[in-house]
């Protein structure tokens, strides 16, 4: 499920909660393994052992064989039928429940200056609280469920002893012997039955989701090109793109960026910016038009090719739980230490890192809780150096930035482009003074190209 969910892409991922995912990749799993997969495998053994036991009884004495089924099989069938669309509704409830105690605990975390300076965590604790109730009402209405099957068991026993005696037939003691024998052993089995089914109906809405969660959307085989690479430069043709919903965002956009230029995409918000960048990097297909890369047609089947010849510094820079060496060379398992120091050094985050405790092996925080907004964005550069993209997308990172620290990053970006004339820079800003380092800037409400002042 963890992978299908990766793999269904951008769209699917911000259409959906990331609580709600990871809830249902680690808990609603655990659930179905434990509360429908286990049930179904007990219910099976016990169901093989009533089957000879059973078999055994109407060989021996089918008297006494038939009325222990006259007497189980009605009481379990109104029992199942009654209770069952009521268990699967706790189940349900139970899940809901769940979920929103697990988004009220992480945006607690996170959002705790807001929720101080507001005053408001008395309410998230409100919140939590109600979920807990929830929670608990749902498990104290299925406890007093699987309390019938005991009941029930019993109650067979003593009506089927009762049918036994009304029915006068053969030697009372030797059938009401072997029908005690049997009940005896048949009234755990059947209780267990019964318990294991209350558990799987109220684990029910855990199969809807595995099974939508292991639904695989095919993907196209990836193209093994030897020669793709980025010689010459990027060509939008009449790109266009709309949402599921049929709303048209942009079209026909015609433009060229050569290799080794610096170019930057500017408009107001909500015209498509951070859009066009998903569908530059092939984390979305344009639904018009296309884009080519040295001419070869950007696709799903390609861009892992494309990937590995491009950095991404988004607006806000994706930092994981570990330390500066993880976070620079991430998804490098064996990371080059001395490749790493140098590009830090090109960030200039040198300085700092001789500050820190642990140097490198400094663990950074959750999300990067330790980091300044100026110091993650160095990271950000820091990794697209460190693969040696040879081109670098700029998503508004310094939209959050003081404007010291802008433009600090802006010298930065500029001494870089210097020192490797041939990296492609492509970079969206709302201001001006984060633009002044480009060659050209595309406005994409207009479709003009203007030259920035130098």
């Amino acid at each position: 499920m963890f992978i299908n969910y990766y793999r269904r892409g951008l769209l699917f991922l911000k259409s959906k909660s990331s609580v709600q995912l990871g809830h249902e990749v680690n808990y609603v799993c655990y659930t179905f393994c434990l509360c429908v997969l286990s049930p179904l495998f007990r219910l099976a053994g016990d169901a093989i052992l009533i089957l000879f036991m059973m078999t055994a009884l109407m060989i021996w004495e089918p008297l006494a064989g038939l009325l222990l089924l006259a007497a189980f099989i009605p009481l379990s069938l109104i029992y199942t039928l009654g209770v069952r669309k009521k268990l699967r509704r706790y189940g349900q409830e139970e899940l809901e429940a769940r979920r929103k105690q697990s988004r009220t605990v992480v945006e607690a975390f996170r959002g705790y200056p807001e929720l101080e300076i507001a005053q408001a965590f008395d309410t998230s604790v409100t919140v939590f609280d109600q979920g807990i109730k929830a929670i608990v009402n749902s498990r104290l209405r299925m406890e007093r469920y699987q309390l019938f099957p005991q009941f029930l068991s019993e109650a067979a026993i003593v009506i089927g002893l009762a049918l036994l005696i009304a029915s006068g037939q053969g030697d009372l003691g030797i059938v009401s012997g072997v029908f005690a024998v049997a009940a005896f052993r048949l009234i755990p089995a059947m209780r267990n039955i019964l318990n294991c089914w209350i558990t799987l109906q109220n684990a029910s809405h855990s199969i809807e989701v595995v099974a939508e969660g292991l639904v695989e959307i095919p993907a196209e085989e990836e193209m093994q090109t030897p020669n793709f690479c980025f010689n010459r430069g990027i060509d939008l043709k009449n790109l266009g793109f709309a949402f599921p919903d049929g709303k048209m965002l942009f079209r026909g956009i015609n433009l060229h960026i050569s290799r080794g230029e610096r170019i930057g995409l500017q408009g107001p918000s909500g015209i498509g910016k951070s859009t066009l960048f998903n569908l530059l990097l092939g984390f979305i297909q344009p639904t018009e038009g296309e884009v080519l890369v040295d001419n070869q047609k950007l696709t799903s089947s390609n861009r892992s090719q494309w990937h590995r010849l491009v950095g991404y510094v988004p607006q806000e820079i994706f930092i994981i739980e570990g330390n500066l060496v993880d976070n620079v060379a991430l998804g490098d398992l064996h990371p080059d230490r001395n490749r790493v120091m140098k590009v830090l050094e090109q960030v200039q985050l040198k300085t700092w890192v001789d500050e820190l405790p642990q140097g490198m092996d400094t663990p950074l925080g959750e999300y990067g809780s330790r980091l300044s907004g100026g110091q993650k964005q160095r990271i950000g550069i820091a990794r697209a150096l460190y693969k040696r993209a040879e081109v670098l997308f700029f998503d508004e990172a310094t939209s959050a930035l003081d404007s010291r620290t802008e433009h600090e990053i802006n010298r930065a970006l500029e001494e870089l482009s210097d020192r490797y004339r041939e990296l492609t820079i492509i970079i969206i800003a709302h201001r001006d003074t984060s633009l002044h380092i480009c060659d050209r800037i595309y406005n994409l409400q207009t479709g003009e190209i203007m030259h920035p002042v130098k």
